[in-house]
């Protein structure tokens, strides 16, 4: 009896002590990913990955650090914070603003130009002692010397038909429009569209590392392109030092304040580039990311991996996020690039001006300081230029599916009709200065300024321009 019962209960036994044994692997593998934690690294988006892990990804390492980069000029959006982060990030984007203000105020008493360094304006001669001939009457030594006021400063600045004008008002003007404008946008105007473009891109992308990877890469870029432009200003600053010396209002100054002048002036200009380039890059990974969000459609239309009722919906919400990235985060981008573009025309005629009178280091100097415009000033141009073409390859999908057969092949011949006339009628592309940018047009406009730039050196005669 007890034989028998044995045999009864053995294969219970073995039953449960296998159940136990898969249940103890089970909470081993359950505690191996949860050590892992924030260390997923997701290679390929498959579709067993749950999309709250892609997400997860995407807002730790791409949207994060580019909030953050954003928030560097006050520019960090609503829709990321909380109360408090709200308040203070207007109360950071007001301080930024301010200390714009002062930058531009100080480059037009100090008469320092971003086009060639600094200018040295004549103050005019105010003497109540003189007698109306040129000469002074000998009452008057040479230490009691006549203080200008504030207003003598301004109106010396503005003189030589109106140079500080165009040299500083206009500039600071453009300059500071723009940051306003993109304060209004990143912040207040629709500053959900910016998280929702990265998630999407996220969702459809097959390789999450490329686009965090791309991320640095623009960053370390601008980072690249702010420490050369604000080299070349403390170089500037350090080789015309007399300038600062010799004007008026820091004639009473001693060295250290010189010093602090100096250094201030450089803050303010670091601040300029700072704000400018940290919008350019936003508009640069703007046009990436859109770029990525088509390649995606049209890899997973191209595969039937989707199907073509719903890929015509995503091509309706990438003509949302276009037309927005066109009327909206295009307008402050198009402000600094006038600005760059007027500093990068005005470089050329002062470096072929002077070529033949200015030393070599100061002849170095300008032609870095052209280069760097040029940079600056063709990045837009460039990302919208792949944008556009991005958005005419899109017009062909309609052909490509039309060609495979064996993957569309469970696909009705009207589906397919009406995804080649829907794709063929596609008409998007990029806009700066509301006008679209196509790659070649941007190069023969390249091409016509270079042989114009060289033309114009051919002709220069010895004495100069």
């Amino acid at each position: 009896m007890n034989q028998n019962l044995g045999r009864a209960c053995c294969p219970n036994m073995g039953r449960s002590l296998s159940s136990a044994t898969n249940l103890l692997h089970a909470v081993s593998a359950n505690e191996e990913i949860e050590s892992c934690g924030d260390n997923i690294i997701i290679d390929e988006i498959t579709e067993v990955e749950p999309t709250s892990v892609i997400l997860k990804y995407c807002k730790r390492r791409f949207l994060r650090p580019y909030v953050c980069i954003l928030g560097l000029v006050g520019l960090r959006p609503n829709a990321v914070d909380v109360d408090l982060g709200t308040l203070l990030g207007h109360l950071h984007s007001i301080i930024v603003l301010l200390l714009l203000l002062g930058g531009y105020v100080l480059q037009y008493l100090s008469g320092f130009r971003r086009d060639r360094g600094f200018l040295e304006p004549e103050l005019p001669a105010v003497d109540p002692q003189s007698n109306g001939s040129g000469t002074t009457s000998p009452a008057v030594s040479d230490a009691t010397t006549i203080k200008p006021s504030i207003g003598t400063i301004m109106r010396a600045a503005l003189a030589n038909g109106g140079e500080g004008i165009f040299s500083h008002i206009i500039p600071a003007m453009l300059h500071l429009g723009g940051y306003v404008i993109a304060v209004y946008i990143y912040r207040f105007a629709d500053n959900e569209h910016l998280q929702c473009l990265i998630e999407r891109v996220f969702i459809l992308s097959s390789a999450p590392r490329r686009l965090v990877a791309t991320l640095w890469v623009y960053f370390v870029l601008g980072v690249l392109w702010l420490s050369c432009s604000t080299a070349y200003n403390c170089l500037m600053l350090e080789e015309q030092s007399q300038a600062i010396t010799h004007l008026k209002w820091t004639g009473d100054l001693n060295p250290t304040g010189r010093d602090c002048v100096r250094g201030l002036l450089c803050l303010a200009l670091f601040l300029n580039d700072l704000v400018q380039t940290v919008i350019i890059i936003s508009y640069s990974l703007t046009c990436y990311l859109l770029r990525c969000y088509l390649q995606g459609l049209k890899e997973k239309l191209l595969l039937h991996t989707i199907e073509p009722l719903n890929w015509m919906r995503e091509i309706c919400e990438f003509r949302k996020l276009l037309h927005h990235l066109n009327r909206k985060i295009s307008i402050p981008v198009c402000c600094l690039t006038l600005v760059n573009l007027s500093y990068t025309f005005s470089s050329i005629v002062h470096l072929f001006r002077d070529m033949n009178t200015c030393p070599v280091k100061m002849f170095s100097f300008t032609a870095a300081n052209l280069l760097l415009w040029i940079i600056i000033s063709l990045t837009p141009f460039y990302q919208a230029a792949s944008l556009t073409i991005s958005c005419r390859q899109t017009q062909t999908c309609g052909h490509l599916i039309s060609i495979r057969p064996f993957v569309h092949r469970n696909t009705s011949s009207e589906d397919l009709n009406t995804v080649l006339l829907y794709a063929s009628s596609l008409q998007m592309s990029a806009k700066l200065f509301r006008v679209p940018i196509s790659a070649h047009y941007l190069c023969f406009f390249v091409f016509v300024c270079a042989v114009g730039i060289l033309t114009f050196g051919m002709c220069l005669t010895l004495d100069g321009v």
